[in-house]
């Protein structure tokens, strides 16, 4: 695969907070890394808050983009290849790179591993996937199996597997009553896990009834407009009382509807990274027993080979999430649009 000396990228700029796309030269890999080809990579919510202040800043010319799928083109020195990849094998790239040695590492929690919190390409530390060319330590590739496209891969990298690992970390199987709250890209994929999972029944609350109708397609048996209807009625009108699993997807969890309508001895979910602040009674909460597990990301070496299965066996279908292609020129749009709620998920097509 030839390599070109310069390649586009889009810049964030601490002055605008937007995204500027500009040539820059090719990086190169170094010891233990890899070059990938930029098939695609997600937009999401988890930049927005980088955009639009809510998250510390990252430096002026910084690469965002951490839900990446592409091709390997060059390893660096010193790579030991798990995986047994070629130049051209497609593969989605890991936002979470664990280094495998200390303590949350070996206690299998590699989610919160230190070291992977300085270096989330996209995100914080390395850049990411906005560009058409990326460099990444090569324990963050997974190969895409046959048959699977790798654009619609790059999903698997952030939207299935946070919601993956939450839903895992609540235990949801066979019988378990879900719900979920804000079925944006997140929220979605997790309706869809859940089906897969067995759970029953999984009711999807939204104010856009664009994202409900794909909800019922994924796999919702219930959905409430909180607009049109009172959520917590109509939730307890389905299960009188409350649902074993409340997943709060919003960027900007509050709570609020989760304690009303959780069962005694339920579990609440917490993905969002956003800036708001939670109140909980305690008395309400030791009272009734509920559980409230925040989840961070998720386990990159045993959650994305699983993700990967259930989608080559078809039990998850990744590009059902896809509402809108963007190229890179309209990129700054592609986020507009997210900020407007216009997606379930979009992807900027780079290869």
């Amino acid at each position: 695969m030839k390599i070109p000396i310069r390649i586009r990228a889009a810049l964030y700029r601490s002055s605008t907070r937007n995204l500027e796309l500009s040539e820059i030269p090719t990086p190169m890999p170094g010891e233990g890394e890899v070059l990938i080809k930029v098939a695609a990579t997600g937009v999401c919510h988890s930049d927005l808050h980088i955009l639009d202040g809510e998250m510390i800043p990252p430096p002026d010319g910084f690469i965002l983009g951490h839900e990446v799928s592409g091709w390997v083109v060059e390893f660096g020195p010193r790579c030991e290849n798990p995986h047994g990849l070629s130049s051209g094998d497609p593969v989605v790239v890991s936002w979470i790179i664990p280094c495998g040695k200390c303590y949350w590492c070996v206690h299998g929690q590699e989610n919160y591993c230190p070291y992977a919190a300085t270096r989330m390409p996209g995100i914080l530390g390395l850049n990411g996937g906005h560009a058409e060319y990326m460099v990444v330590p090569e324990t963050a590739v997974f190969p895409i199996p046959k048959g699977l496209d790798v654009y619609t891969a790059a999903v698997i990298s952030c939207a299935y597997g946070t919601a993956y690992r939450a839903l895992k970390e609540a235990e949801v199987r066979p019988g378990i009553s879900l719900v979920v709250i804000g079925v944006g890209g997140v929220g979605l994929a997790a309706v869809e896990l859940a089906n897969a999972l067995g759970a029953y029944p999984i009711i999807a609350i939204d104010i856009r009834e664009m994202a409900l109708k794909k909800a019922k397609e994924l796999g919702a048996t219930h959905v409430v407009n909180a607009v049109t209807e009172d959520p917590t009625s109509s939730i307890r009108d389905i299960l009188p009382q409350g649902a074993d699993v409340v997943y709060e997807t919003k960027p900007t969890p509050d709570l609020k509807l989760a304690i009303e309508v959780v069962k005694r001895g339920g579990t609440i979910l917490v993905t969002g990274l956003g800036s708001s602040k939670i109140e909980i009674p305690a008395n309400h909460l030791v009272m009734n027993g509920i559980k409230i597990v925040g989840s961070l990301g998720y386990r990159p070496r045993v959650d994305i080979p699983e993700l990967l299965a259930l989608a080559a066996s078809g039990k998850i279908q990744p590009g059902r999430l896809i509402s809108h292609r963007y190229t890179p020129d309209e990129i700054n749009q592609a986020y507009q649009n997210l900020r407007e709620g216009k997606h379930h998920r979009a992807l900027v097509i780079w290869g």
